[in-house]
């Protein structure tokens, strides 16, 4: 029970709650300022001070000389300005916003533990106990805020002195003490025969043991019947005395001599969902009911055995998801039962540890007034939608139908018209557990009308079903609305959805919810994956370690690649050693070795047949697509890690070569079974040319991708769209902007090299180098043979004829992707694969074929034109006289890259233009003839080598005495 002292002190004396409410006060905190409290006010009349309670307590007050003019605590500040009239709602209230909590203590909370040596009567493994004449006034509090002696005497509830229990020769002895109360139930089981006969046993409670599982225990071992319902005794009890008084009473007419007497029932009963729930209920001075455990099933013989006593059952679930899933079966098992919800807003406040509250004691603390459980009874209603109205002449029956109960057979049902405020007409919905689906309200009658007829109900009933007009589109309208959130992520978590569980990945691991039970996130049907999901153990693990220079670096260790058929693939498509592994190696050795090594070989990345270097360069490039994966697969955007995949092929080509065939797309159309894709052909170098090129795409798709891009398709279009808003402007409709938080991620893949590698397009894109392992074999290339992705697994992947097994390993396979992206998301890391290859592409394609032939002869290496400054016109001008190019296409800033990219690429070549010989413009500038020239210089890698020898010469000197000779250029 939350203490208004601990709230305080957790405040700062309560100064931070006056502060909430009141902000413009901490201006005159410490001061004898006043304060306004109402911005209204001309002047202001509120001062703020701290003064002491009786006990001591230092406490922040309010007086509001413009109001009531008497000092004012927190906690009345609370009632005032949140509207409440109950001070320990308000302490409530407040322990939720500032996390106050009040939770059971290990220290405190346990009771006196004593032993003794057994006596000779006293059998190992029997229990012992001894009870207090009366539970103390102050432990009653610990069962309810209303309970008193008489309800506790009523249900038979005792304090223990003690329980023991006795092992080894030794008895040990557990002591009820003044924090720590040992309850006992004495339960009777009623036995037919001739003669009824009882058997007692007890319920031991122990209500503030921090461990929940250890709260119940049984006396003697062995002595509870697996069906048992806790009060039906009582009940019986009660409603035989009533029968007793009434017959009595009946008899002591004489207006009823020589009429028999008709038993009567109790008004009612209540099936409360714990111990204390029916003490609470108890003492409001009704009759409580309860199981032994929240999963415990009521039968139907014993459903009808309560109902020879009551007149109305009625049942009390908790608010927590297991409560809620067993109050609507027993709802609809049970259809005259009727189910008193407990207001959602009980949820906003939280108990001694923290957690939402949910259950009958917890209301009782904010709404002790037998008029509030009243009321809750007036909302309480049964599944039974219909009436029955017999005619005391005639004996006809007529029936009608109950509007409130009728919505409530269908919320029950899970049916809800959604809140959406785009569209205004009423849209139905249909949830089961977390999944929703769309339906008509047509849907609604037929789902209603095979109901009747499932149960057989009377033909006026289903007559009354077809032709009522509170079943009409109209008066369906009125159902309940709901709000539901279809977020499937955090920042740093991620939802799957399967038929009956949803699973989460979490940056510690996978979590499966049964149902979704606990989650509150929907997902619509549609968005369901349809296949049967176990989880697996982890098929990988990702190794770091840090290089001296700090970077972070990255191996994988495989340890499942057998499972998933597309975690093999991903293994295969980052081989990019894999012809010197299975080809080169085996070049002067039997075929059949080559066979062999491939088998055992078949999905590894780190084979015997590399160096250790090439090892690691593959683990990488298998890193980065596990975390690209990952990172698609993570729906949530965060403006820090906006990236855009690139696949694209690690094969060194020609000018102009399209490489291919790799499985690229591949990989992009097995992620669209997650996410809702649109797909855009990146062939047309033009496609943002389209003013409605986004045309598909809604706030519901979850992925864009740009297929198969044209080496002249410029990515810098799409920018803007990776990283902030994105504007959709549908063909015949009004044009609308999807924020960034909820548009698509883009991805794309191509068969060329990137023509950009700037700043700007490291930031943006999340590079995927795909090795050539799947190929084409053609007349113009070298390889051996063609191999595809079917070929390694001997048929298509994600196709219809995909086993279960399949499925759920490959389903694994990216889910842990994801779990492995989220353990690294709240980092400023992103693993990148190896760009060797990538970037030579580049250099090539930013050369071509002609500059790249007539460089190797300008630039010989015995030739003049290294070490040497050059003018950079005149090597222009002779590369488009030798290369017969026209001027006006190869300008001099293109020339200049592709000078940049043969010194990047060439053997012999160090360095373009060094920093040591440029200017503070970044030039180097010579006159010539009286006229300043643009130079261009590569420094040879011989020349380099005899400067860092003259430097490691002049180190050795210590020579300020020491001058190089640099006639080396």
């Amino acid at each position: 029970m939350i203490k208004i002292e601990n709230l305080y002190r957790a405040t700062n004396e309560g100064l931070d709650i006056i502060l909430h409410y009141y902000p413009q006060a901490r201006e005159v905190v410490g001061t004898k300022n006043k304060f306004r409290v109402r911005p209204a006010d001309k002047t202001p009349s509120a001062c703020l001070y701290l003064c002491h309670t009786q006990s001591g307590e230092a406490v922040w007050k309010v007086t509001d000389f413009g109001d009531e003019g008497h000092a004012q605590s927190p906690l009345d500040i609370c009632m005032r300005e949140e509207g409440i009239d109950r001070p320990y709602e308000a302490a409530l209230k407040l322990a939720a916003m500032f996390d106050v909590r009040d939770e059971l203590n290990r220290s405190i909370n346990k009771p006196d533990i004593k032993h003794r040596p057994a006596t000779a009567d006293e059998k190992d493994g029997t229990r012992i106990f001894a009870l207090l004449e009366r539970i103390p006034e102050d432990h009653l509090k610990v069962l309810g805020p209303r309970v008193t002696h008489a309800d506790t005497d009523a249900l038979h509830w005792y304090e223990a002195e003690y329980v023991g229990y006795v092992k080894n020769r030794e008895v040990t002895l557990k002591y009820s003490t003044e924090h720590y109360p040992i309850f006992m139930r004495e339960c009777v089981v009623e036995e037919g025969g001739g003669e009824k006969a009882e058997v007692k046993f007890y319920k031991i409670y122990e209500p503030l043991n921090p461990d929940k599982g250890f709260r119940f225990s049984y006396h003697p071992a062995g002595g509870k019947p697996k069906a048992y319902i806790n009060g039906l005794h009582e009940l019986k009890a009660l409603w035989r005395k009533m029968n007793a008084d009434e017959e009595a009473a009946f008899y002591r007419d004489p207006a009823n001599e020589g009429k028999p007497y008709r038993e009567r029932k109790l008004k009612e009963a209540f099936i409360c969902s714990g111990e204390r729930d029916a003490l609470c209920c108890h003492s409001m001075g009704y009759s409580p009911l309860w199981f032994n455990s929240e999963t415990y099933r009521l039968s139907e013989a014993e459903y009808k055995e309560v109902m020879k006593y009551v007149e109305v059952l009625y049942n009390i679930p908790d608010l927590d998801s297991t409560g809620v899933r067993k109050g609507r079966e027993l709802a609809l098992r049970f259809i005259d039962i009727h189910t008193m919800w407990l207001p959602q807003s009980l949820t906003g406040y939280r108990d001694n540890r923290g957690r939402p509250r949910k259950d009958l004691r917890d209301w009782q603390e904010l709404r002790d007034r037998r008029s509030d459980f009243a009321g809750l009874m007036a909302l309480a209603m049964p599944v039974k939608f219909w009436t029955e109205r017999t005619n005391s002449k005639t004996g006809a029956v007529t029936y009608d139908i109950d509007t409130e109960c009728l919505y409530n057979f269908l919320r029950l049902n899970g049916f809800y018209t959604l809140h959406d405020d785009n569209i205004k007409e009423a849209r139905y919905i249909h949830v089961q557990g977390n999944i929703v689906r769309e339906v008509k309200a047509k849907d609604l009658r037929r789902f209603i009308s095979e109901w009747a007829e499932e149960r057989c109900l009377p033909r006026p009933v289903r007559n009354l079903i077809h032709n009522s007009p509170r079943l009409s589109d109209s008066a369906l309208d009125n159902m309940r609305e709901v709000t539901l959130d279809f977020t499937n992520y955090t920042p740093t978590t991620q939802l799957f959805f399967f038929p009956g569980k949803t699973i989460e990945a979490t940056p510690t691991g996978l979590v499966e919810h049964a149902g979704g039970d606990g989650l509150d996130r929907y997902v619509w049907q549609e968005n369901v994956l349809d296949h049967r999901v176990t989880l697996m153990p982890p098929m990988f693990e990702v190794e770091r370690s840090v290089t001296p220079t700090g970077e972070a670096r990255f191996g994988v260790k495989v340890k499942d690649a057998e499972s998933s058929p597309l975690f093999g693939y991903v293994i295969n498509t980052s081989r990019v050693h894999w012809r010197k592994e299975l080809e080169y190696n085996f070049a002067e050795r039997d075929a059949s070795e080559a066979e062999a090594y491939h088998r055992a070989h078949k999905f590894c990345i780190d084979g015997e047949g590399l160096t250790p270097d090439e090892r690691h360069e593959q683990e990488q490039n298998l890193v980065s697509k596990l975390f690209a994966i990952g990172y698609m697969l993570h729906h949530y955007k965060s403006p820090s890690r906006a990236w855009a995949p690139m696949a694209m092929d690690n094969k060194i080509g020609e000018d102009g070569e399209c490489n291919g065939r790799s499985g690229k797309s591949f990989l992009f159309k097995a992620l669209s079974l997650f996410m809702k894709t649109v797909k855009l052909s990146g062939r047309n170098a033009k496609l943002m040319d389209n003013p409605h090129v986004f045309d598909q795409v809604t706030q519901h798709t979850d992925f864009v991708l740009v297929d198969d891009c044209d080496r002249h398709l410029d990515t810098g279009a799409f920018y803007d769209l990776i990283t902030s808003d994105m504007t959709v402007n549908p063909k015949n409709n009004q044009s609308y902007t999807i924020p960034f938080e909820q548009s698509p991620k883009f991805g794309f893949t191509t068969n060329y090299v990137p023509r950009d590698f700037s700043p700007s397009t490291e930031a943006r894109l999340l590079y995927l180098v795909f090795s050539d392992y799947y190929h084409q074999r053609t007349e113009g290339n070298d390889y051996l043979e063609s191999r595809s992705i079917r070929d390694d697994f001997g048929r298509d992947l994600i196709s219809s004829s995909y086993k279960e097994e399949d499925w759920n390993a490959d389903i694994n396979f990216f889910m842990q992707c994801c779990q492995f992206y989220l353990s690294m998301c709240q980092e400023s890391v992103k693993p990148m694969p190896p760009m060797g290859n990538i970037l030579k592409r580049k250099f090539k394609a930013d050369m071509g074929t002609n500059f790249e032939e007539w460089a190797n002869v300008y630039f010989a290496e015995e030739g003049d034109n290294l070490d040497t400054f050059i003018v950079r016109r005149e090597a222009y001008d002779a590369f488009i006289d030798e290369a017969k190019v026209n001027k006006n296409f190869y300008t001099m800033n293109k020339f200049t890259k592709a000078l940049r990219s043969f010194a990047a690429l060439c053997p012999y070549v160090y360095d373009y233009n060094p920093a040591d010989l440029l200017n503070s413009q970044g030039r180097i500038s010579r006159r010539i003839d009286g006229k300043s020239e643009d130079m261009i210089y590569l420094r040879s890698t011989k020349s380099q080598a005899n400067r860092e020898q003259l430097d490691e010469g002049a180190h050795l000197k210590n020579g300020a005495d020491f001058v190089p000779d640099e006639s080396e250029g």
